[in-house]
């Protein structure tokens, strides 16, 4: 989004969509269609917030995205998609719920406040490349910009429209009498934030009219009955927690910048609190947990003070269980948060000594006054003596300074650390199983340590730091790259080079985006990618995955490394998650495969051409046509595969040659690319194979082969030769004959319906259970 919100670039002359001359008849859109156009829209999305503009990988997703709109608007005049949370419509259909793709491209478009996108005919691919930056922009970017539909309307996109979710229009739908009291003369009630919350509870329907109660009115929804709803599953619990997040988000960040929360925001917190009390405990859970995490990362704000003042000792006691539970009692975060807690309620409750909560009591895991936990809540005088000792502000600074480094340290790390509390707590255990100083000094070696170090400096470099410290951090991030990578730290590599690119575009500062571009320079150094390949070369069976999608970041730089090592593959296809890396770089990969056809090495070259079958196009035809007559046979067939792949005409003809060739192997490989390539023209020659005398028990092996690849052919003039077969009755071979038969019967599921009459009719009275099955389940076709 920065070309559209940051730099503010002029976009092109604003115009308003062409208007049909005429109404157009409604055309249903295949499905398949529908599906491949919403998938590219998705990845094509994701390229552009991920990659800086120009990139490689941007201009072939829109590329590809756009082919598939362009197959949409030549049976329509444009495509409407409308959203609801995470759902797809067409229409008054609903794409399939179940599927992440659909799920992912709506909920990216709801989080933008989009109701329904029109993709209208005409459209451009810098239209669509323009879209895509206005809706992986930042939301406040946008809110800045005055709302989702006025940058839609300034961007000169006049080809793609958009409706934004209208708020003033949801409706609750369900349990009217949930209102408070009205209020009295003179008071006020916190609705702003509030009613948004409420609103965000609704079913997802745009409502225009009929009864329920409007977001106008939600401001009097009481907690209380707000819970009651949400503990009887009426309300989507997922959506509340989600919107509480946003709201404690945005409530204590709003309050670290303005240093005053205003009464709307104090009566918000105190109806979200209210609600916290009624919430069944399996919902709560998931309340408190959010609110840990919001607390805990703005913890010098106000507005985390008051969210914490507002809740009761018995639920900051259910927060720290929670945090326990994931991970984090040993944590600094947890230490400070203590602190803070402790601080809020000496300041209450400094005419109740004891009133506060001490350190030490919430560590033990007991209750905040040293009572049995789950007695309710309040303190006890007993408190003051089990205290912790006392949290100095300018030690609470320095430990808050390090939520960040938290986030990013490894899930193995925090797990050591978690493994050293559970043991210390077991007096009776021996030192060494109190602290076990092998897992602990394994932790401390030099890779572990650059992993750490690149983490923590990666969390630096997010903050609102000045030019000259992200300069410094960003030379120490660049000085162990190297290393990470030797050690196969692909998920921090990835990490750190997409952290760059965003800073690249998104950071406001000059100083700032030049940094990054320089420290960028190290993924692209000619030794950088050399190593890079050998590190892939040398992790791909054990973090293959994580190794795919740090060099699919890097890009088609790379393919030349990498069809190097391809060659060191002597089996079929090669390592797959190599050969499925080769194919995502599509035209890049088959070019440079191409180049290497002639390479000595049969075992390459017909890897190379199983590479060029799956990723190639058919201008690959004239690299690929004279391996036709290479000296090795499976060369030539597998050149001859690539040429049926993409339709070749003169194919048929050498096709058909090898079904009829004396070389038994080679007649069968060629009837089996008939079949794999569906070619009707070779039907007869097929037939003309048919062992119809029966000599040898090998003779049904080969008559199997062939009427598996005529179903997959499904041409019904293979049906008589079938339909006798089926009726053959007496055989020397009677289990051979029985298991063809079977075969056949197996193989018609591609065959026109009306041409398999006779078969289905035949196979129903045969003695054979198998085949009854499998001739009821073809008559369950009809």
């Amino acid at each position: 989004m920065a070309e559209e919100t940051d730099k503010q670039q002029p976009a092109p002359p604003r115009q308003h969509p062409p208007k049909p001359q005429a109404p157009e008849r409604e055309v249903t859109i295949d499905t398949r269609l529908l599906s491949d156009a919403v998938i590219e829209l998705n990845i094509s999305r994701k390229n552009v917030s991920i990659y800086p503009p120009g990139h490689l990988q941007i201009t072939k997703s829109i590329d590809r995205a756009f082919e598939v709109l362009m197959k949409m608007f030549e049976i329509r005049q444009e495509m409407t998609l409308g959203i609801a949370k995470d759902t797809l419509f067409v229409g008054q259909n609903y794409l399939d719920q179940r599927n992440p793709v659909y799920r992912d491209f709506a909920l990216s478009l709801n989080q933008q406040g989009i109701a329904a996108v029109t993709f209208i005919r005409g459209l451009d691919r810098a239209e669509l490349e323009r879209f895509h930056r206005i809706i992986t922009a930042k939301q406040e970017e946008i809110e800045a910009l005055g709302g989702i539909a006025k940058v839609v309307e300034n961007a000169g996109i006049p080809h793609i429209r958009v409706m934004a979710i209208d708020y003033e229009s949801f409706h609750l739908t369900e349990e009217k009498e949930i209102f408070k009291a009205q209020p009295k003369a003179g008071e006020q009630l916190g609705a702003g934030v509030w009613q948004d919350f409420v609103s965000l509870l609704s079913t997802g329907t745009l409502a225009t009219g009929g009864e329920g109660v409007s977001r106008k009115d939600s401001a009097q929804i009481d907690p209380v009955e707000l819970a009651k709803l949400l503990n009887e599953r009426k309300l989507d619990s997922g959506a509340a927690v989600q919107s509480y997040d946003r709201i404690i988000s945005s409530y204590v960040r709003t309050s670290a910048e303005s240093k005053q929360l205003t009464k709307e925001q104090s009566d918000t917190i105190a109806n979200l609190n209210k609600l916290l009390k009624d919430l069944h405990p399996d919902i709560r859970k998931q309340f408190l947990s959010t609110a840990f995490k919001k607390v805990s990362e703005n913890a010098a704000s106000p507005g985390a003070e008051e969210v914490l003042g507002g809740l009761g000792d018995d639920m900051i006691i259910d927060m720290l269980r929670q945090a326990s539970t994931e991970g984090r009692e040993i944590s600094p975060t947890l230490t400070g948060l203590l602190g803070k807690l402790a601080s809020v309620r000496d300041r209450s409750a400094s005419s109740h000594p004891g009133g506060g909560i001490a350190a030490k009591g919430a560590w033990d895991g007991g209750s905040v006054d040293g009572t049995p936990s789950g007695t309710g809540g309040g303190t006890s005088s007993k408190g003051k003596d089990r205290a912790g000792p006392e949290i100095l502000p300018e030690h609470m600074a320095k430990l808050f300074d390090r939520e960040q480094y938290e986030t990013y340290v490894e899930k193995e790390y925090d797990d050591i650390l978690k493994n050293i509390s559970d043991r210390a707590e077991s007096m009776a255990a021996t030192a060494s199983e109190r602290f076990p100083i092998e897992e602990y000094l394994a932790s401390l070696n030099d890779q572990q340590l650059d992993l750490q170090i690149g983490r923590a400096v990666l969390a630096f470099m997010e903050e609102n730091i000045d030019e000259e410290d992200y300069r410094e951090f960003s030379k120490k991030l660049v000085a162990i790259v190297p290393d990470m990578l030797a050690s196969g730290h692909f998920p921090l590599l990835l990490d750190t080079l997409q952290t760059l690119r965003w800073h690249l575009s998104d950071k406001k500062s000059e100083g700032i985006r030049a940094a990054a571009a320089e420290a960028l320079k190290v993924f692209w150094a000619p030794g950088f990618i050399d190593k890079s390949i050998e590190a892939f070369n040398s992790w791909s069976k054990t973090r293959g995955k994580d190794a795919q999608s740090f060099m699919l970041a890097l890009g088609p730089i790379l393919v030349p490394g990498l069809l190097e090592i391809y060659s060191y593959d002597t089996a079929p296809g090669g390592r797959r998650v190599l050969f499925d890396l080769l194919c995502t770089f599509g035209r890049d990969t088959v070019a440079e495969a191409v180049k290497r056809l002639g390479d000595p090495r049969v075992y390459y070259v017909r890897n190379l051409l199983m590479l060029i079958r799956r990723a190639g196009t058919p201008a690959v035809i004239p690299a690929v046509k004279p391996l036709l007559n290479h000296a090795d046979q499976k060369v030539r067939l597998d050149a001859l595969a690539v040429l049926l792949r993409f339709k070749e005409p003169s194919a048929i003809g050498i096709l058909r040659q090898e079904i009829n060739s004396k070389d038994p192997d080679v007649s069968s490989a060629a009837v089996f690319l008939a079949g794999q390539f569906r070619v009707t023209e070779v039907i007869d020659d097929i037939l003309g194979l048919f062992k119809r005398t029966i000599l040898f028990e090998s003779d049904y092996g080969v008559n199997e082969e062939l009427i598996r690849s005529l179903g997959e052919i499904g041409d019904p003039r293979a049906i008589p030769e079938l339909v006798k077969m089926a009726k053959s009755g007496w055989s020397l071979y009677r289990k051979s004959h029985a298991r063809m038969k079977v075969t056949l019967y197996e193989s018609l599921g591609r065959y026109p319906q009306e041409s398999i009459a006779e078969l289905v009719r035949l196979g129903e009275g045969s003695d054979d259970e198998k085949i009854r099955q499998l001739c009821r389940k073809l008559a369950e076709r009809r």
